[in-house]
């Protein structure tokens, strides 16, 4: 069934305050707003044109990747104030085996499932970044996997809260639940956990994570013949919460909103393989099909179509001209794809780890690679897409809609920053959320 979304009387704020939050990973604003243009069929995200606030454009932070823009929307905070820069774990050597930044501990700021526990309220997540063993989440199923096999069911079942919810949910659809796997099939699962969540636990704060969308363009590119179908379910799927959630919560705000867009690739630049042909990188078999790293003196940590380059020893001015000089000889030569590199302070301030040197940006087309051996860029055998670019790509940007009592109709925010969002929701749920530095949106008649 179809969500209807209701316009609801004028209302500073709700008398009964809740507020859900669906992330739908890789959505671009312009597949809603000009859903014409791409052929879209998704008329429980359209109503919000007509019936809430949206904005044209929101401005991410950088990179552009799943982890980081997901703290954004629940802390209203950079990744130098809330923590998580990256989606993975900085680890050249290979010895976090392909860990992410899973745990809630990692947040160093305040967010809003803090701020709505202080208040006394009922919190619950479905499959949000960095949420695992997050203390004020009442009913959390996280996203955390290890080996993507159902074996991470008992991952699941170890992480998730209350004891014994998942089980309730696997009992009332007959289906297990892991987050390592992918696609229609894990949003569908994530749904009834949401929709249970909201039966069981009646939260009033309510953070879902839909990734079907985003995994469909990493395979095939941008909204195409292949991704748009799965958009178009994902609506679907996005109509069964917002409903249950109008049933639950008449006075309820409700937020769609997303992480980042997508620019299709055609080839990837392996800035390791550089490093290790000028010497920077010492492999234990540079013959191997996959090599492992012996040593290093610089290392490209990618996230998707920008990098962070890090030094072993960021005192080591030797180290540290070579790599500059490396670097400016890759960016002058257009084939090679790099749209610009930031250096020190910028860097940082920009976006790159905290223990960064440089930070590398990758035009649209050109993706940053896991080479450490070959060619510095290599064609994909395919178009596929990506993300994690500056956020100053248009093609980056996410999107934002909301509605709910006191919000006008039909109202175009224009661009907006993603960290206005939490505080926006704070103000919602009548919380604090002191940290967060940005203004709240305005919402109603001017």
């Amino acid at each position: 069934m179809l969500a209807t979304l209701v316009p609801l009387a004028q209302a500073s704020t709700p008398a009964d305050p809740a507020v859900l939050m669906i992330s739908i990973d890789g959505l671009h604003p312009d597949y809603i707003t000009q859903a014409e243009r791409y052929g879209v069929q998704a008329p429980v995200l359209r109503r919000f044109l007509d019936q809430g606030a949206y904005a044209q454009r929101v401005i991410n932070v950088t990179p552009t990747v799943t982890y980081p823009n997901h703290t954004a929307l629940v802390t209203g905070g950079s990744p130098q104030e809330h923590g998580i820069y990256t989606n993975t774990v900085f680890d050249p050597m290979g010895l976090e085996a392909g860990a992410w930044n899973w745990y809630g501990s990692q947040i160093t700021a305040p967010t809003l499932w803090d701020a709505a526990k202080a208040k006394g309220m009922t919190t619950a997540a479905v499959l949000w970044p960095v949420s695992v063993g997050h203390p004020a989440i009442d009913y959390n199923v996280p996203e955390f996997w290890r080996n993507k096999r159902p074996y991470d069911y008992q991952l699941m079942s170890a992480v998730s809260t209350p004891r014994g919810f998942l089980q309730s949910v696997e009992q009332h659809t007959g289906h297990r639940y892991h987050a390592g796997k992918d696609g229609l099939e894990l949003d569908g699962k994530s749904t009834a956990v949401a929709l249970q969540m909201l039966a069981q636990g009646k939260p009033q704060l309510l953070t879902v994570h839909l990734v079907a969308l985003d995994g469909a363009q990493h395979e095939h590119g941008p909204l195409n013949a292949h991704s748009l179908p799965v958009l178009e379910q994902v609506d679907g799927l996005v109509g069964q919460i917002v409903s249950a959630h109008r049933q639950l919560f008449p006075q309820g705000t409700v937020v769609i909103a997303s992480d980042h867009g997508f620019h299709p690739v055609n080839h990837l630049i392996n800035l390791n393989a550089a490093f290790a042909q000028a010497g920077l990188i010492s492999l234990d078999d540079a013959d191997a099909p996959s090599p492992k790293v012996r040593d290093w003196q610089a290392y490209a940590w990618n996230s998707g179509g920008s990098a962070s380059v890090v030094l072993k020893d960021r005192n080591d001015t030797q180290t540290l001209a070579r790599v500059e000089q490396l670097l400016a000889r890759l960016a002058a030569d257009p084939a090679n794809g790099i749209k610009i590199v930031l250096h020190g302070h910028d860097a940082i301030a920009d976006g790159a780890l905290p223990q960064a040197s440089f930070l590398v940006d990758a035009h649209g087309g050109h993706a940053m690679g896991g080479a450490l051996t070959g060619p510095v860029v290599t064609p994909t055998a395919r178009t596929t897409g990506t993300h994690g670019y500056r956020n100053s790509h248009p093609e980056m940007s996410s999107a934002f809609f909301i509605t709910g009592p006191g919000i006008q109709p039909g109202r175009n925010l224009g661009t907006i920053d993603i960290r206005q969002i939490a505080p926006t929701l704070a103000a919602r749920l009548g919380v604090d959320l002191p940290s967060a530095r940005q203004p709240a949106l305005q919402l109603g008649q001017q």
